[in-house]
């Protein structure tokens, strides 16, 4: 049964994330452009290859690729951070009596913690359990991708349409995410364009945390760099 994302295992979903999807669904909602927009007042002219949609989609490409390749310079020669799942592994080796074939080690906390205890008991393994079925990226955990190209791709979004602009007929997913409910709990009725971008933004970092193929410092200090930019 098809469900819709409702839960951290929904999270799964952001793996094939798309730059895109976001600037499609401001336009089915009939998002209007920011009122800076010059062409807005303009009786003779329509924005198109300069402030108009062929350029917003241009631009959300462009900034991604930006985003992504000062990031993947970030994680391969700067931080090197391992991936949550190899860290599993070491447990692995080292409570299985294999420790002597590896260089890494853990603190004795994660070794002896009851969540590791509790996983060995669920899976009869001390690896650690991952959302995809492949198992993390083979590439550095830190910093997340995901959360690059979101900030840089919301930050476009909230150039090109209009921030304040109160969301038409905001959906929650039911809790068993098999339909979406009408939303009537805090701000209902007052939710704009920039505040569902800032959760968006918040979610697909934190959405990694939750498979777990991130480590928890990786999602912080992407949400720490993007409350100093302006909204």
């Amino acid at each position: 049964m098809f469900r819709i994302s409702h839960t951290g295992r929904g999270a799964r979903c952001i793996r094939s994330f798309a730059p895109a999807a976001r600037y499609l669904v401001l336009n089915s909602i009939n998002a209007p452009l920011n009122p800076g927009n010059p062409y807005n007042w303009s009786k003779t002219q329509t924005g198109f290859g300069t402030m108009g949609q062929p350029d917003i989609a241009a631009t959300l490409t462009a900034v991604a690729r930006e985003a992504l390749n000062a990031v993947w310079y970030q994680k391969s020669y700067v931080h090197l951070r391992h991936r949550p799942e190899s860290g599993g592994a070491i447990v692995h080796l080292l409570k299985g009596g294999e420790g002597n074939s590896i260089q890494g080690h853990v603190s004795d906390t994660v070794l002896n913690s009851q969540a590791v205890q509790t996983s060995f008991m669920t899976n009869n393994s001390f690896f650690l359990s991952q959302a995809f079925p492949e198992g993390s990226p083979t590439h550095p955990a830190y910093p997340t991708g995901h959360g690059a190209v979101a900030g840089a791709c919301i930050t476009a979004l909230k150039f090109f349409f209009d921030g304040g602009f109160v969301v038409p007929n905001a959906k929650v997913p039911s809790p068993d995410g098999t339909m979406l409910n009408n939303y009537t709990g805090s701000g209902a009725g007052q939710l704009t364009v920039n505040g569902e971008l800032h959760k968006l933004a918040h979610n697909i970092g934190f959405g990694h945390a939750s498979m777990p193929v991130f480590i928890g410092a990786a999602i912080r200090r992407r949400r720490s760099s993007s409350a100093r930019r302006p909204h």
